[in-house]
Order: structure tokens, then sequence, then C-alpha cells
């Protein structure tokens, strides 16, 4: 699978860990957001990531570096705000055209 074109939803419950790791590994050195957010969305009649105002969400962004076979990723901005995370714990991911792609782990 090569990489998908915005616009995109995906979803591992919906089209599962092998699609969601394919896309991963051809975000590497792409500017990403990482999202760890308690308002975890599955239904598709609400929009990815859809949370009310103040409900908890740390959120960086900067390029994705990390290894498809080891599935260990990272962003990384500098000594301070930085976040890592592997393939198996984001749970959601989408972009929109002419955006940077938000990955949502927990």
């Amino acid at each position: 699978m090569s990489k998908l074109k915005a616009p995109y939803i995906l979803n591992v419950e919906t089209h599962g860990q092998e699609v969601i790791d394919q896309q991963l590994g051809s975000l590497i050195g792409d500017t990403v957001c990482i999202s760890y957010t308690t308002t975890k969305v599955s239904n598709t009649e609400v929009e990815l990531g859809a949370r009310d105002n103040f409900d908890p969400q740390i959120s960086v962004q900067a390029k994705l570096e990390g290894s498809g076979e080891t599935g260990k990723y990272r962003v990384l901005v500098n000594d301070n705000t930085y976040s890592y995370f592997y393939n198996d714990s984001v749970w959601s991911m989408g972009q929109d055209v002419g955006k940077r792609a938000v990955i949502y782990f927990q």
C-alpha cells in the first residue's frame, strides 16, 4: 500500500493495524501532529478527535522519526518537547487536504 492521499481517516478497529502501520511508515520524515487525548472516538458520525473544549489532550508537532520494522516512533521538537510511541498505541489517524497528518495514540 502506498501513502494515502488526503483527505483520509483511519481507525484501527475498522481498517486494522496493518493499514495503520503502512501509513505510519509512509509518514516518516513528514511533519505530523501526535495527539494523546482522553476522548477516543470511533463513531463514523463524529469527527476524528472530537472533544469538548477542555477534555484533556496533549499534542506535539514535529517530523516523524521511526522504523516500520521495530514499530517504534517519535516526534522531537527539543529536549523538553517530544513524544515516543509504539505503532500499536495508535488507534486512529487522519489528514485533511493541505494539512499535516494527526496521529492519535493512547
